[in-house]
């Protein structure tokens, strides 16, 4: 933990991996609401559950999943990138043909946070 602590600190985003993380961060963010919308559906559609258990299944699922949205999208600035870029592709928001677009620099930082494809 130690690790990652300090490559946040330590280093910052090289401008073209910044570039393409203010692209990516849009589509990412429509794939985890897509997710969050279709998770919900589930929840709304299931029929052996009262419509007020549907509610509260819904309610806690929003809850959870707007502390995902707020883990990975909120406090968007150059400092934090390399931080939230790891976290959504913990996340599995990325493409491997997305994640492939960051510098082999940026991309050693985002491993921390779990195994990316070959490039």
């Amino acid at each position: 933990m130690v690790r990652i602590f300090d490559l946040r600190m330590s280093h910052s985003i090289p401008e073209r991996d910044w570039k393409v993380f203010r692209e990516l961060r849009q589509i990412a963010l429509e794939r985890l609401c897509d997710k969050i919308l279709a998770e919900a559906k589930g929840e709304i559609e299931r029929t052996d559950r009262s419509s007020h258990e549907k509610y509260l299944s819904l309610y806690k699922l929003i809850e959870k999943r707007d502390d995902d949205v707020a883990r990975g999208f909120n406090d968007f600035r150059r400092s934090t990138a390399l931080m939230q870029i790891g976290i959504i592709h913990s996340m599995e928001l990325f493409t491997g043909e997305e994640l492939r677009r960051f510098s082999p620099e940026t991309l050693r930082v985002i491993e921390l946070y779990g195994p990316t494809p070959d490039a």
